[in-house]
């Protein structure tokens, strides 16, 4: 969310360049005290944007705001509008696709999900 609101208002974007040397600079300190208690919490969100944008390359752009929102609601348990169902169509119909093809290409889906657990 906030990097799409960084690119409608023309704001400065955080890189992960940026959050690397954060972190770096995180290490050096010699008291964790001296830390702000909602930095990382701002860093949670500022990384949870970067990664919601990823979205766009399956769902595409017009409905990234609906699949967000529909993620959160998801993840909170809650019913879900049918317009951010929508949004998330796309994928659903990728998925379907796979499930349609066979067990293969699930299989393929299932490494495939094991490998991205594994570097996230």
């Amino acid at each position: 969310m906030d990097f799409i609101r960084a690119i409608v208002n023309n704001s400065d974007l955080i890189t992960d360049e940026e959050v690397n040397k954060f972190w770096a600079e995180v290490q050096e300190l010699e008291d964790a005290d001296q830390l702000d208690e909602d930095a990382f919490d701002r860093i949670a969100k500022r990384v949870e944007g970067r990664n919601i944008i990823n979205y766009r390359l399956i769902v595409g752009a017009e409905n990234l705001m609906r699949v967000r929102l529909f993620l959160e609601l998801a993840k909170e348990g809650k019913n879900i509008p049918a317009t951010y169902v929508k949004g998330m169509q796309p994928a659903i119909e990728m998925l379907d696709d796979i499930v349609s093809a066979g067990p293969g290409f699930v299989q393929l889906l299932k490494v495939l999900h094991k490998r991205a657990q594994k570097t996230g």
